[in-house]
């Protein structure tokens, strides 16, 4: 169903010029997206992926997010964190504000039990605003129940497996969609292969799950009563189940055992609210598999988008929560004896040099698709979404700072380490912060280097480009001890000589 719905153009004018305001684009930029507004079909502007509008207007990834997240700031586009579950294309949950994320919950879809990390199930995505343009993906009741299930509840982007189209998936284990009204009562006739047999009704967030084993029977017949919280099946006992399906762990809440063959189910609807069915049949030995997506805009790099971290300084995660981060870089970075620079040009002139250290760092780090964490006295935490940025960045930092040395009163040394791994993202002193080993060890990396050196970790230098990077530098390698770590690391001392004029 292609719908286009109206525009508000006096609510479109005024945003456009806030959004033009805002910063300087590039010429095409807003013309193109004002376009994009008024004529892409209502699906095409429910959970907008940055990158890939960026794909289809040749527009960098990182312009593109730039751009999405200030046009949701002057209120073109509301931003989405979406839970999507890891073993079906389900949106388990949407949420306007980081610290309503919850990445430990149970899909209503297929029972999957999901602790997500902002690196792969959770997504973030851009509706229009509905002053703007009141898209029907709004209202989700005036849906038809295959749009409900098949647009606004799964996600965009999703790789259907064993190369299949979305069309073939959905027909292989699809046996049928139905809307049953308040109080009304349906049948539905069905040849039940051996495998499970799912009814789902995802308004009531409701799933009822038929293991059919053994041989086929006699036509059959079973009644489910859909209730308030709940489906009743008179016909026969059902319990919940927990089981290991491939490489997930499933919960299912209601489930039943019946026997292949054909299989008449009764649908009543006792509750005051519409149901809205989906029949499933998955055949025997089915294994769930995490899902894939085409590229989108990660919690984690969204997280690291300047932009954001500066228009939405209110958005934190919440304080009784951590989200998992399963891969990123930190770089820290710190200036050589910096204490006798205060007490030989005096506190202001220190300040001064100090600052200009940090402007020269901040713009190397958003050249290089990086974010200030923190600064801490004197020294700076960023974090890279790829290692290769992060080494670019820190070799960029120190030749930049050796070129800033010939005209500033006293020259400044900086030292730089950088590493790779897990943290957990918190809400520390009203802003993001990230903690755990790998960022511990990431500061201890920094600390074994001397000045005009870049120290960087193994699982640094083994990622994709960094040899490259680094092949025509000097670079040595040794197994350091590092405070808290229980062996010794390898790892990499890179050393910058100062850059020619």
């Amino acid at each position: 169903m292609n719908v286009r719905s109206p525009v508000n153009e006096s609510l479109l004018s005024q945003r456009l010029a806030a959004l033009e305001a805002a910063k300087s684009w590039a010429p095409n930029v807003l013309p193109e997206l004002e376009r994009f507004i008024r004529t892409a079909d209502d699906y095409d502007l429910l959970r907008v992926n940055p990158i890939q509008y960026g794909g289809a207007v040749r527009m960098s990834e990182a312009d593109a997010i730039e751009l999405f997240v200030h046009a949701a700031k002057v209120g073109l586009f509301d931003m989405d964190w979406l839970l999507i579950c890891a073993y079906c294309p389900q949106v388990a949950g949407s949420f306007r504000e980081l610290d309503q994320v919850h990445p430990r919950f149970q899909c209503a879809f297929c029972n999957a039990i999901n602790d997500v990390a902002l690196d792969d199930y959770i997504q973030v995505a851009f509706t229009v605003s509905s002053g703007v343009r009141d898209i029907i993906f709004r209202h989700p009741e005036r849906l038809s129940v295959e749009d409900f299930y098949l647009r606004y509840n799964f996600s965009k982007g999703f790789i259907a497996p064993h190369g299949m189209t979305h069309q073939q998936l959905v027909a292989a284990l699809s046996r049928g969609f139905a809307d049953i009204e308040a109080h009304e009562h349906r049948s539905f006739d069905f040849d039940v292969t051996a495998g499970r047999f799912e009814v789902l009704d995802l308004s009531h967030k409701l799933l009822l799950v038929f293991f059919a084993n053994g041989e086929p029977a006699e036509p059959q017949g079973t009644l489910v009563q859909l209730e308030s919280g709940r489906f009743h099946v008179p016909d026969r006992p059902t319990a919940p189940k927990d089981m290991v399906l491939g490489d997930g762990r499933f919960s299912f809440r209601q489930t039943a055992d019946l026997s292949p063959g054909k299989h008449t189910i009764r649908i009543e609807n006792r509750t005051d609210d519409r149901g809205r069915f989906w029949f499933v049949q998955y055949p025997p030995g089915f294994a769930p598999h995490l899902v894939e997506y085409e590229p989108f805009l990660s919690g984690k790099r969204l997280l690291l988008t300047p932009s954001f971290r500066e228009l939405y300084k209110a958005q934190l995660v919440d304080e009784g929560e951590s989200l998992n981060i399963s891969d990123m870089t930190y770089l820290f970075t710190d200036l050589k004896k910096s204490t006798p620079l205060y007490e030989s040009v005096g506190d202001v002139n220190a300040y001064f040099l100090v600052r200009q250290h940090f402007e020269i760092l901040n713009r190397i780090i958003r050249e290089r698709s990086g974010a200030i964490v923190k600064t801490i006295g004197d020294a700076v935490m960023a974090g890279f979404e790829r290692p290769q940025d992060a080494v670019h960045a820190s070799i960029e930092m120190v030749e930049e700072l050796s070129r800033f040395n010939r005209t500033a009163s006293r020259p400044l040394g900086l030292k730089v380490g950088v590493h790779r791994g897990r943290a957990i993202a918190v809400n520390l002193n009203d802003r993001i912060d990230y903690f755990g080993q790998d960022v511990n060890i990431a500061a201890r990396v920094q600390g074994l280097a001397d000045v005009n050196e870049v120290c960087i970790s193994a699982t640094v230098m083994e990622a994709p480009g960094v040899a490259d990077i680094v092949k025509s530098r000097s670079v040595s390698c040794n197994y350091e001890n590092l405070k808290g770590v229980g062996q010794k690391m390898e790892v990499h001392r890179i050393t910058i000589p100062p850059a020619q004029a």
